[in-house]
Order: C-alpha cells, then sequence, then structure tokens
C-alpha cells in the first residue's frame, strides 16, 4: 500500500484502459472473437492467438481475422462491425470491476485528473461509458479510431497525456494487457498492472512500477476530511 500511494501522490493524472481495467469485459470480448471466427470458417482455439488480440486496435483485430480467413469475403471493416454486434449482444454479462467507482472518488477528491487509452474503437468505448455511467469522469478520451499506432507503441498514451495537458511523467497509467503496460512504459508514464486478464508472474517481466490484483489495494483509510472531499468530487460529477 506504500508503493501504490507514492505513485498516486507523485502523480498529476491517472491514464486509465478500458476493457480489462474499469469494465470486466475481456471475457466477452474473447467469447465474441471465437463466435466470429467460427462465422468465418472455424473458431479460434488457440489460447496464444486469443491473447494477442487483448490490447490491440479494433482495426489490427479486423485485418489479421481477414487475413486469417479470406474465403468469407468480408473485408476489415465488415469484420469489425460484425465483432461489435456480437460483443454487444453479449454486454448484459459486463460489469465494472470491483472499486472501479470507489478509486475514481478516492482519486478524484485527492485532486487527479482521469483520461482513457483504449484500443477499442469508438462505438465499442461509448456502449461502455453509457452503460456503467463512466462519462462524468473522464476529460479525455483517446479510442483505437484516434490512433494510427496502436499498443504496445506510445501513442496512445501519449496522445491521452498531451489532451489533459499533462506530462506523461506525471501520469500513472492503469492497464490490464502486457501490450498496455509496454505502451505506458514507452510513454515515460509510471505504470500499474492489474491482473486477471494475465498472471502477475507473466506481468511482471515488463517491468511494472506496481502489480495488483484488484482496487482495492489502491484505496485508503479515510479520515473526515477525505470523506468530505469525496463528496465534493461526487456532487461536481453528478
Amino acid at each position: 500500500m506504500k508503493k501504490a500511494k507514492q505513485l498516486l501522490e507523485g502523480a498529476k493524472a491517472i491514464l486509465f484502459d478500458m476493457d480489462g481495467v474499469l469494465v470486466d469485459s475481456e471475457p466477452m470480448h474473447e467469447r465474441s472473437i471465437v463466435a466470429l471466427s467460427a462465422e468465418l470458417g472455424e473458431a479460434i482455439t488457440s489460447k496464444e492467438v486469443l491473447d494477442s488480440f487483448k490490447g490491440a486496435p479494433e482495426f489490427i483485430m479486423g485485418r489479421r481475422l481477414q487475413e486469417m480467413y479470406p474465403a468469407s469475403g468480408l473485408d476489415a471493416e465488415q469484420i469489425i462491425r460484425r465483432k461489435g454486434d456480437l460483443y454487444e449482444g453479449m454486454f448484459d454479462q459486463v460489469s465494472l470491476l470491483p472499486g472501479v467507482l470507489d478509486f475514481l472518488k478516492q482519486s478524484k477528491a485527492n485532486g487527479l485528473r482521469f483520461a482513457l487509452a483504449t484500443s477499442a474503437n469508438r462505438f465499442t468505448q461509448e456502449l461502455s461509458f453509457s452503460g456503467h455511467g463512466l462519462a462524468p469522469w473522464f476529460e479525455a478520451i483517446v479510442t483505437g479510431e484516434d490512433i494510427t499506432r496502436g499498443k504496445p507503441d506510445p501513442e496512445p498514451y501519449l496522445l491521452a497525456a498531451s489532451k489533459l495537458g499533462i506530462a506523461p511523467e506525471d501520469c500513472v497509467v492503469i492497464e490490464d494487457s502486457l501490450n498496455g503496460v509496454r505502451s505506458g512504459k514507452a510513454a515515460g508514464c509510471k505504470v500499474i498492472a492489474i491482473t486477471g486478464t494475465f498472471p502477475r508472474i507473466i506481468l511482471s517481466e515488463l517491468g511494472p512500477d506496481l502489480i495488483i490484483d484488484g482496487f482495492s489495494e489502491l484505496l485508503f483509510p479515510k479520515d473526515t476530511a477525505q470523506t468530505k472531499r469525496e463528496s465534493a468530487a461526487l456532487g461536481k460529477i453528478a
């Protein structure tokens, strides 16, 4: 907890990934890709292949599936749209990760600002934000449609920090994917990796500044002043 507190107290902003960080959506994304691949020709069963899509922009997914299933006759945009339809049909099974709202309240009360840097397209981002009431918390949003080089390239996090007007070294990135951790590190941000999508032992190989199993590890005891600050911050969001 001491390390977490030091990282957050030394930051001016938090740059969040979305899937697997804010929303527990990675299982549904994987299921939608498996279902889509079955429609295109043959269901993907390789864990290595499925893991390679995690943290990658939708346009990369579309291009790769187009190359893998040329006989389908679908172009990358059509594949992306169909995947979006399949995911939307499963969205009722997607929830916020435990502790997300408490962490947003605590961090907002402490003066931190928030931006999103997701590899998802705008449709998926808006579906998650409208479905879970996340939009009012975020000052800046970067989706896979806003970039030319996706994670692990630093572009998504550099753009998110730029939109806030804050230097990358003053930002903390929270990520769940290997490509995302690499992206945050390459951008010059401090990186907190959260387990769930990938195990701690694999995340540790990439050298994040901290690895957590959930947001409860980033929540600190409250005093009366902190409670008042959180109430004020929540009032501004509402």
